[in-house]
This record gives structure tokens, C-alpha cells and sequence, in this order.
């Protein structure tokens, strides 16, 4: 009798992890400020770890606690934890490898992010990936976006000590599941682990009027939207799936919604005084105040880190993603119109993170760090006085105007 599940479970679950393994491995030396021990190494469900270097150790050293409270601090280890979303789904729905290979940007970008715009150095990430099924016919997808991961973690300075692939049959689904042995269909979360040196932490606290405020532009969606995409899909282009795979300008639509999110978070920490060992510099490349993280919420971000009396005015905005342009129009006459205003407080609106600086020459140096790393940034406005911290910015979509945060 057929073992149905080690055939369909087991065994190829033993097989996605083995290359996962591989990629793991490949990271350990990512990150100079951490030492990875395998214990072993032959053996890819064997358990790794990590040291943090003796420096880094010191540093975390320097600690004073009074009646069991800590009172002051050098240096933390510290973790945020989120995922993909929704948009695995659309890279499942375009099904090449070349797509597959960017998946990975969202996990790094979607923590390691969320890291650095408080002033965090991200350093060690573990993930774990829910697949409904590996099959001979996907398995190419799956290689591929272990390949591109792997070339990410390396980009961002990042080591993947370990992770988990689960194969769940009846648990994994996507809006655009045919049932076909071909698709890759999956979820993807993550863990990033990294330090926190007390002084360079950024809260918004030190933000005051007259600032520049520097956004960094973003190629595509970023990760947060996907429900608000995959209702539009299926409303325009739908709602048979077939259909949809066969309708030319719906998939160059959806190719448009796998641009990978770009991570700016090795940018920020070079910006703040990290050195990539986790030692900090004498001094700031530049000096700032405050990091938004764009995502879920939009620009309303941006808002939430203005200390009260404080405002913006953002009137040098940058032109919106393509996909987000095409995806206002095609909104237009459908119970999903997405307005203005949406797409500044649901998307990201054309910046992925927003960045306010002491002076006009930090702003300067962001923007040049910024384009050595492949990164476009601008000057999109300054800070103002405003009792009820009031955040204007003029649309560079459809309707134009001002709109009111």
C-alpha cells in the first residue's frame, strides 16, 4: 500500500528543506557581528545557534539595574516578527522563476525595516514557510526563490540561522488556486533579531518644525494592500482564475504587483552609526530625528512619530509606483474606487520610508547614501508648526489637490 503521506508530505517536505538548509549555511557569514555554531552540519534539521562578538557582549554588559529594575543600558538584543501578507499569491499567480526569485525581498523588508527605523541594527532573521504542496512540476519555483533569498540575505547583511518549511495540504490556499501541481502556493513569515544601542534609538521625540523630510521612493507596492489588489483582480479581470491567466493586460497588471519591496534598512543603520560588526561610530553620517516604516496605514506612519505641536508639510512628493496609478484607474466605477487620500493612508502613496533630518546638509548625505545603494530618494517636504500635528501633502494622483492627515 502507497504511504500517501510520506509521498506527499514527507518527502518532498524533506527535500524544500534541505535546500533551505543550503541557504541558511550559505548566510552564516552574513552579519560581522555574530558567530553562527551548527552543531550539525551534515544533518539539515540539526540545530544551529548563534554568539554575539565579544565587543557586542561588552557593550551589553554596561547595565545598571536598582531593585530588580533595569535603570540603564548600553546595548539590547531585540526582535520583530512579521511576513509576506497577500502577496505570495500574486507571485503564484505570474508562476515563473524570475518573479519567485524576488519573494524573499518581503520578509527581509517587512522586519529588517521595521528594525531600522527605530534605530536598530537587524542581524539574524529565521523564517518559516507554509507551502501547500511541493511537486516535481513546482519545485523549479521553489529553488528559485530559495536562490533569490539567499542573494537577498547576502545584500542586506543578513544571516537566516534556521527555519521550517511545512507542507499543508489542506490548509494553504490562495485566490488563484486551480488545484495544479504547477503552482507554488504559500505563506511566509519571519523573526529578525538584532541589537539596540540606547543612543541611537529613534522615537520622534527630537522632531521640530522647519526639518527636512526625506522620502525614500518606492518601486512597487510594498507588501500591505494585497486584500484591497486581489478584490480589484478578481472584480476587473475575473472571477475565473483561468480567465485571468489568459487576459494579457490583467497579467501585466499583476507582473506589476511582484516587484520586490526594496529594504533601506542597511542604508538607515550607515546613516545612524552602526557599523556592520555591531559597533556603533563616533558619529552619524547624518543627523536624524525620525523614521517612518511606510506600510499598512500608509503616510498615517508618518503622522504617528510627530511629537505633538509639530506637522508637515509635503508638497515635493514623488510620482506614485505605475501600480499604483493604473491600480486608482482601474478602480474607477467599481465599489473599491480607491481615492487620493486612500492611496496615501492604505498604500504607501510613492514612499516606502520617510525620514526627518536636523539639517538640510543631513538631507543631503541621505540622498547620496541612499543612491549608492541603488536607492532613489528626494526631499518631498519640511516639518511645520501645527497644534493638531496636521500632515498635508499634495497628491501627485489622479484627483490632485491637498490632502489632510
Amino acid at each position: 500500500m502507497t504511504d500517501k503521506y510520506k509521498e506527499e508530505v514527507i518527502d518532498p517536505g524533506d527535500q524544500a528543506s534541505q535546500l533551505a538548509k543550503d541557504i541558511c549555511f550559505q548566510s552564516h557569514k552574513n552579519c560581522k557581528a555574530v558567530r553562527v555554531i551548527a552543531h550539525q552540519p551534515a544533518n539539515f534539521r540539526g540545530p544551529v545557534g548563534f554568539l554575539w562578538q565579544s565587543h557586542v557582549l561588552e557593550m551589553m554588559r554596561q547595565i545598571e539595574i536598582k531593585k530588580g529594575r533595569v535603570v540603564d543600558w548600553t546595548m539590547a538584543e531585540e526582535v520583530e516578527n512579521d511576513g509576506a501578507g497577500g502577496k505570495p499569491q500574486f507571485f503564484t499567480l505570474v508562476g515563473t522563476p524570475e518573479v519567485f526569485r524576488g519573494l524573499g525581498w518581503e520578509i527581509i523588508a517587512m522586519t529588517a525595516d521595521d528594525f531600522a527605523r527605530s534605530g536598530r541594527l537587524p542581524c539574524v532573521i529565521d523564517n518559516e514557510i507554509q507551502v501547500k504542496k511541493i511537486t516535481k512540476q513546482n519545485l523549479p519555483l521553489f529553488e528559485a526563490m530559495m536562490q533569490g533569498y539567499g542573494q537577498a540575505l547576502k545584500q542586506a547583511n543578513l544571516v537566516n540561522i534556521t527555519g521550517e518549511v511545512a507542507i499543508m495540504k489542506h490548509s494553504i490556499t490562495a485566490f488563484c488556486d486551480t488545484g495544479s501541481d504547477d503552482q507554488l502556493i504559500l505563506t511566509w513569515g519571519a523573526s529578525c533579531l538584532g541589537l539596540a544601542c540606547q543612543h541611537l534609538l529613534l522615537d520622534g521625540s527630537k522632531i521640530r518644525p522647519d526639518m527636512p523630510v526625506v522620502g525614500f521612493v518606492e518601486q512597487g507596492y510594498r507588501c500591505n494592500g494585497g486584500t484591497f489588489f486581489t478584490n480589484l483582480i478578481l472584480q476587473k479581470f475575473g472571477p475565473e482564475i483561468n480567465k485571468i491567466k489568459t487576459d494579457k493586460p490583467a497579467l501585466v497588471f499583476i507582473r506589476k504587483l511582484t516587484v520586490p519591496s526594496i529594504s533601506y534598512a542597511k542604508t538607515v543603520c550607515r546613516l545612524i552609526g552602526w557599523n556592520l560588526d555591531g559597533s556603533v561610530k563616533a558619529f552619524p553620517l547624518a543627523k536624524i530625528t525620525g523614521i517612518a516604516h511606510i506600510t499598512g496605514g500608509g503616510m498615517v506612519k508618518f503622522k504617528e512619530i510627530l511629537p505633538l505641536g509639530v506637522g508637515a508639510l509635503l508638497d515635493k512628493m514623488p510620482a506614485p509606483a505605475d501600480v499604483l496609478l493604473q491600480a486608482q484607474e482601474l478602480s474607477w466605477g467599481t465599489d473599491l474606487e480607491l481615492s487620493d487620500k486612500q492611496a496615501y493612508t492604505t498604500l504607501h502613496g510613492g514612499c516606502g520610508m520617510v525620514l526627518v533630518c536636523a539639517d538640510h546638509n543631513s538631507a543631503q548625505k541621505i540622498i547620496r547614501e541612499a543612491d549608492r545603494d541603488g536607492i532613489r530618494a528626494q526631499v518631498i517636504g519640511q516639518t511645520i508648526k501645527s497644534e493638531t500635528s496636521e500632515v498635508l501633502i499634495h497628491s501627485k494622483f489622479r484627483e490632485g489637490g491637498i490632502i489632510k492627515l
